[in-house]
């Protein structure tokens, strides 16, 4: 079941992909920008961080990866309940 943080981000993430591909103007626009980079730079950074627990306790490697790209911390989280 998805739950509403994930779908925040993944509205997030569909928010600065759209600006990523076709630009909105003004302020919209920069919001969106920094949004995105946030986002991405964010997750990256959580990758390194989070590296040996996402090996440790995924499923897959990549889809460990894929996810916590996705949903940083949210997923993260996850991983210590199971």
């Amino acid at each position: 079941m998805i739950k509403l943080p994930h779908i925040i981000t993944l509205v997030l993430w569909a928010f600065g992909l759209v600006n990523l591909f076709e630009p909105f103007n003004g302020l919209l626009g920069l919001i969106a920008s920094f949004i995105f980079y946030l986002l991405l730079i964010a997750h990256i950074v959580e990758i390194f961080i989070f590296n040996n627990k996402i090996k440790s306790h995924s499923a897959s490697y990549p889809y460990g990866l894929f996810m916590t790209l996705l949903y940083g911390v949210i997923y993260l989280n996850t991983l210590d309940k199971k």
